[in-house]
């Protein structure tokens, strides 16, 4: 950093757009995003994190958050211990875990812009949208107060009210967000389109809620708090007690639940109402014996009095919130209900059924020049509004944009002459029979090299002109219980046969659930081979299959820990496959030994053992780090989790039962371990398959 200008040019290696970017517009977003001047002004976000404002070549204002012990503002690289080299990598996953979850919100009014994750000096970065306003706690002097030394009630109802909505924002989402950080501090007041002085007179405010390293999804599992030995916590003096804890019976769940964001926000409010905080943790030595969780559990808050008859419904409202089970607290939707009558009519009317029905209000922010065509950004955008989109919705329409304009293009020159048709050429995987496939097969099964089996699934456009599969990839199938799903081909000459003759040409996985099942019926002290659910892929499974393409399917080898609890690659071993689950190896390649805890490195071995990642995947990029958007898999037309064949042998260890890995609703590959006989989500089976 230059002392004298208090700013750093700094130039990212590596920047990935948070949203698709049309080919044709990368080196306009490289340009935009990779160099920039970071200067001095920055603002404190979380435990981890520094922000800082940046501007690039064009005077464009950004937010840039970094690890607080990056190499970035330093002349030299950080001369950690390997303590501090593990700390810093739990971090780096934290990081990106919050950058996934910025994703999720971004483009919602009450949310920071997102515009993308990069590196530079081999450290992490997240680059946002710089929040020009003032924070809660900052314009607390400036607000109305009342005599008794807290907000008017107006303006005590109006500051929740302006949270609330952008929380009740979130639940629209397929996946709704929870902050879980809920403090004055994290809670901005927007000045860019009106003073704050002006917000206070119309008593509506323009909030954005910043800080997401504590937020989490509300369905599904804190995947990184095992994957990386990281507890999220809360700011103390407004964090409900589930979030100061991790030895209570079903905290995971609890930790995911909107009632932490309420809990939070009405700590908020009786402060705001009573000018002091509920609990004074500061003052009471919590901070030196760690006992802020005792605190609020084993004592009350002074009580709230109403500084008249009409602050009644206010006041049990606040209190209700802070309620030590979450059962006992109002809904987000309840207390918006209780504030809104608070205000002036305008105000109330806006905030009128704001609940699961409310369309998602997407910010059509600048920054859309860049994540999708020009010219294809407004019809996107007021698709997304009609529809009510989530932000999945949204990335997946920008790119099925361009694919879309690719099929007209293909439709009209059908992307090959008639000659190439005659000698049995198609123009898509879908176009040809499963016979068909079977000669392309056997073809490249019988090429001389791997170059040569390239080639050949490049001439019969199961490869594009690049060697990758095109994706979306699929044969549509019919199954015999009359469910219709997709066969995705996921790799080409990658499987073993049984036979020993080479491998096989083409391999398939289905894009959907086929049936939903438990992997065992009974609990199990072994592994992958005992499993009821490898009987019945091998017989009422296969039966599932149209006859035409079940006569086709070839036997495979796969690997698999078949012997449940282990702590060595001796457990595994080989065993014939027809239809069979994939292992996570499979999905998202090899994890190095750093990867998992000091304890668990072993884990590492097992589960690279399994297999090597399909090209599909890879080439989809994959992570094992966060979710996947291009694994999100549905059954009758929801999210859903789905089996692997990977058996955890460390949770199966532990348990005494056999523990299986699945898929997540959010396309996490490493979620949560879950007994095989009695997993907590139905989950679905999506087998692959080999012709």
């Amino acid at each position: 950093m230059d002392p004298v200008r208090g700013s750093k040019l700094i130039r990212l290696d590596t920047f990935d757009t948070a949203v698709a970017v049309n080919p044709s517009a990368e080196d306009d977003a490289k340009r935009r995003f990779m160099t920039l001047i970071l200067q001095t002004p920055y603002r404190s976000d979380g435990n981890i994190g520094q922000v800082l404002r940046a501007t690039n070549t064009s005077g464009e204002v950004f937010a840039v958050k970094l690890l607080k012990d990056n190499a970035i503002l330093s002349d030299q690289m950080p001369d950690r211990s390997a303590e501090q080299a593990a700390a810093h990598l739990a971090n780096t996953a934290a990081l990106f875990e919050e950058y996934r979850h910025l994703c999720t919100v971004s483009h919602l009014r009450g949310f920071p812009r997102v515009y993308g994750y990069g590196s530079c000096e081999d450290d992490p970065l997240i680059l946002m949208e710089w929040v020009e306003g003032t924070s809660l706690k900052q314009a607390l002097p400036l607000l109305p107060h009342d005599a008794s030394g807290g907000l008017t009630t107006q303006m005590v109802a109006a500051v929740g009210n302006a949270v609330l909505r952008a929380l009740l924002m979130t639940q629209g989402l397929v996946t709704p967000v929870v902050h879980r950080d809920l403090s004055p501090a994290n809670i901005m007041f927007r000045t860019t389109s009106r003073t704050l002085e002006q917000q206070i007179a119309d008593c509506s405010f323009d909030p954005c809620l910043i800080d997401m390293g504590s937020a989490t999804m509300a369905l599904g599992d804190d995947t990184i708090t095992r994957r990386a030995d990281i507890w999220r916590f809360a700011t103390p003096a407004y964090a409900a007690p589930e979030m100061l804890t991790q030895d209570i019976e079903g905290i995971a769940a609890l930790r995911r639940s909107p009632a932490i964001d309420v809990y939070a926000l009405s700590s908020i409010l009786y402060q705001l109402y009573s000018g002091r905080k509920p609990f004074d943790v500061e003052s009471t030595g919590a901070a030196a014996t760690g006992s802020f969780y005792l605190i609020k559990t084993k004592t009350k808050p002074a009580p709230l009095e109403p500084r008249c008859n009409d602050d009644e419904a206010l006041v049990q409202i606040i209190m209700k919130g802070i309620s030590v089970e979450q059962c006992d607290r109002p809904t987000e939707q309840q207390m918006l209900e209780v504030l809104s009558s608070y205000l002036p009519t305008a105000e109330s009317k806006d905030s009128e059924g704001m609940g699961n029905e409310t369309a998602v209000d997407i910010d059509t922010g600048t920054h859309l020049t860049v994540d999708v065509a020009a010219e294809r950004a407004q019809e996107i955008l007021e698709q997304a509004q009609r529809d009510t989109m989530t932000r999945r919705r949204f990335i997946i329409g920008g790119v099925a944009a361009a694919v879309a304009g690719l099929g007209v293009i293909g439709a009209a020159t059908h992307g090959f002459g008639i000659p190439d048709y005659l000698d049995g050429i198609r123009s898509s995987l879908d176009d040809y029979t499963w016979d068909q496939l079977q000669e392309i097969s056997l073809k490249i099964k019988a090429a001389e090299s791997r170059s040569e089996a390239r080639e050949i699934a490049k001439r019969y456009h199961l490869l594009d002109d690049d060697g990758h599969i095109p994706y979306p990839c699929t044969k549509r199938v019919t199954l015999t219980n009359g469910l219709q799903v997709g066969a995705q081909l996921v790799g080409i000459r990658h499987d073993e046969l049984l036979d020993g003759t080479g491998k096989a040409g083409l391999t398939f996985m289905f894009d959907a659930g086929i049936a939903e099942r438990d992997a065992a019926t009974q609990a199990l002290n072994a592994g992958w081979a005992d499993c009821e659910l490898r009987e019945w892929l091998d017989s009422d499974g296969l039966k599932l299959l149209p006859s035409e393409l079940r006569a086709l399917i070839k036997e495979v080898k796969k690997i698999s820990n078949n012997v449940g609890a282990a702590n060595s690659a001796s457990c595994l071993s080989e065993l014939p496959a027809t239809l069979w689950l994939p292992a996570m190896v499979e999905l998202y390649g090899n994890q190095p030994p750093e990867s998992f805890t000091e304890d668990f490195h072993y884990l590492a071995d097992i589960y690279n053992g399994e297999g090597k990642e399909y090209q599909l995947f890879r080439e989809l990029k994959v992570s094992p780090y966060t979710t996947n958007e291009t694994m999100v898999r549905q059954w009758k037309g929801k999210d859903t989790c789905w089996w692997e064949r990977t058996v955890s042998p460390d949770t199966s260890e532990s348990e005494g039962t056999l523990y299986m890995n699945r898929v997540g609703h959010d396309g996490d590959v490493f979620t949560y371990a879950t007994p095989a006989e009695k997993p907590n989500k139905r989950t679905c089976v999506i087998p692959g398959f080999c012709i």
